[in-house]
């Protein structure tokens, strides 16, 4: 059976403060030490000392410079002289209190060097790397910080950390994968609760415990958790899902009973990210840690001992069967005062992530100004004298009812390079979507434009959605017919190109009836009027068929020179007269010449 505090605790309080290795003068009077470690906390600790010397007005003990932002402190206590670390960090902040009564302090403020994570937010792109070896790799670019990581298995092919300090990374990262983070002298350990240990303490009511507080708590427990995310390849929802897990089995009701307490039968987290099953899985076994955590949660005192650490198991007896058993202690505080040493410890944690109680995100608009929300309507005002020259667009934010109406938006377009890309600018009164990078309001962007009853389109929806069209505001049309296959190009004359593989043609029409049509029969040339041939060069027509030539009326061919052939026959008849003539030399030439 585990040890009670009271068991070490019969000799005299003892207790040592070094400030760079070196021992703090016995002549310094503490009035006071309290440290505090916390799981997903970083380590600290206040050191409150008498120091004031008024009639010479100095400060002796500030002044010595033993404490001075810096320094290494390592804070031990125990009995009859033999002492344990229960801190170790550095001054962070040096401050001297004078109260009304002219009451001197010399307050020193101390943390682990981990707390050099928490400062400047940064951005990385992880690149097939598992989250342990990516939290590893942080903590290393740290000095005076080593990394004790249990490693997981999901190999992400990419991870961002996108203006974050490295400390909320790190949490966020750790949450996930349902570890909790444990520092202590400067090792930054991420791993999950470890209940397989034997309790380190023993604290029995009406023998060593001084308080006790404990909540048994329903709200939070969950039969199972399910865990969705979107699938790019089946373009389908992923789905991976959790059990409720036991931890140190303190009290006599579990999880899974106090979870019909409120019938929920499914718990979800949903992303839109794609997110692999060993993800989605371990997510859903995150959650239901946390749970398990937040089953039973308390806090308790008792007389100071240097066993009890974040992490450890100590056991709880005597206090009623619903709390007794074994606790994992996920806050210590010690606190040195008056000649006497308490130890307080709180047990089981808050089911929110560390996500949901801290602002990971930097502020709106980088906070240099109050942000703006969401997307916006716009109307258009004006499309040119941009004052910038960026090719900004005017439009009025109903919302914003500003004297000065209107705020000159940058248009998104798909395509958009330097001196080519789509040009599609809205027209003035349009109705058009803003949005704002960074959540500044004076940084606007058109997103893109919006039909209404007002501004309907130039076609009905329809069920089958078969036509794509874009038509400008004088009705030039490029129309896309998905059911049939067809392409039209027409304009308000109907002037038109048609391309269409249901008929199997494309025609080209103008509004004179004038066409040229490529079809299956052909290709054919119509028009009511005259058509004309011209080329600078020859023009040479061939067929594998007949070539035949008909008019209603005249057919004349001229030429420097005519030349007809005929491999086989050749024969020139008019039905009423016929006419060979020459105003030079006439030559008729055969084997056998007939006439008549």
């Amino acid at each position: 059976m585990a040890i009670s505090p009271l068991n070490d605790s019969s000799g005299v309080l003892s207790f040592t403060v070094t400030c760079d290795g070196s021992p703090m003068p016995d002549i310094v009077q503490v009035v006071s030490i309290e440290t505090v470690h916390s799981f997903n906390r970083i380590p600290s600790a206040i050191i409150t000392l008498l120091d004031g010397d008024m009639p010479n007005g100095e400060f002796p003990v500030a002044d010595t410079g033993n404490f001075k932002p810096g320094v290494k402190v390592v804070i031990s206590a125990g009995y009859d002289s033999v002492v344990t670390p229960i801190f170790t960090g550095v001054v962070i902040k040096h401050s001297v209190k004078i109260t009304g009564d002219n009451y001197a302090r010399l307050v020193i403020e101390c943390r682990d060097p981990a707390l050099a994570m928490t400062v400047g937010r940064k951005n990385a792109n992880y690149v097939d790397k598992k989250d342990s070896d990516i939290i590893t790799s942080i903590i290393g670019t740290y000095s005076g910080l080593t990394a004790n990581v249990t490693a997981t298995t999901v190999t992400y092919k990419e991870l961002v950390q996108y203006y974050a300090t490295d400390w909320d990374y790190v949490m966020a990262r750790a949450e996930i994968n349902g570890f909790l983070v444990n520092i202590d002298a400067g090792t930054v350990n991420v791993k999950a609760p470890d209940t397989s240990g034997s309790p380190v303490l023993t604290l029995t009511y009406g023998k060593d415990l001084m308080e006790f507080h404990a909540d048994l708590d329903a709200r939070w427990q969950l039969s199972s958790v399910s865990s969705t995310s979107w699938d790019l390849t089946t373009l389908k929802t992923v789905e991976a899902s959790a059990a409720s897990m036991p931890l140190t089995g303190q009290g006599d009701i579990n999880s899974s009973t106090l979870a019909q307490v409120l019938g929920l039968s499914q718990f979800g987290l949903q992303t839109a990210a794609p997110l692999e099953m060993g993800a989605l899985t371990a997510w859903s076994k995150a959650q239901q840690l946390k749970a398990a955590l937040s089953r039973i949660q308390g806090r308790m005192q008792f007389q100071g001992s240097a066993l009890a650490k974040p992490g450890a198991i100590l056991e709880l007896a005597a206090v009623g069967k619903h709390f007794n058993g074994n606790v994992i202690a996920s806050q210590v505080t010690h606190k040195i005062q008056d000649g006497n040493w308490t130890t307080e410890v709180e047990f089981g944690m808050p089911s929110y992530w560390f996500t949901e109680e801290h602002a990971l995100q930097a502020p709106e608009a980088a906070g240099v100004t109050a942000g703006i929300n969401g997307l916006h309507i716009g109307i258009v005002l004006k499309l040119d004298a941009d004052p910038e020259g960026q090719y900004k667009i005017k439009v009025e934010v109903p919302l914003m009812k500003a004297e000065t109406v209107g705020v000159w938006a940058r248009l998104a377009n798909f395509y958009a390079s330097s001196s080519f890309g789509s040009f599609i600018i809205p027209e003035i009164g349009d109705e058009v979507v803003l949005g704002f990078f960074n959540n500044d309001p004076s940084c606007p962007v058109i997103l893109g434009s919006l039909y209404s009853s007002k501004h309907s389109p130039a076609y009905e929806l329809t069920a089958e959605n078969n036509i794509k069209a874009l038509v400008t505001r004088s009705k030039l049309k490029m129309e896309y017919d998905d059911g049939k296959k067809i392409i039209t190009l027409i304009t308000p004359a109907n002037n038109k190109i048609v391309i269409s593989d249901q008929d199997k043609s494309i025609l080209l029409q103008d509004q004179n009836n004038n066409k040229v049509e490529l079809s299956p029969s052909g290709i054919l040339l119509d028009s009511p009027k005259d058509i004309t041939i011209k080329a600078m060069g020859k023009v040479a027509i061939t067929a594998t068929q007949n070539v035949e030539v008909t008019a209603q009326m005249d057919v004349k061919t001229t030429g420097l020179n005519i030349t007809n052939t005929a491999n086989v026959g050749f024969t020139a008849k008019g039905t009423a007269t016929a006419e060979l003539s020459a105003a030079g030399q006439t030559t008729v030439k055969g084997a056998m010449v007939m006439i008549n």
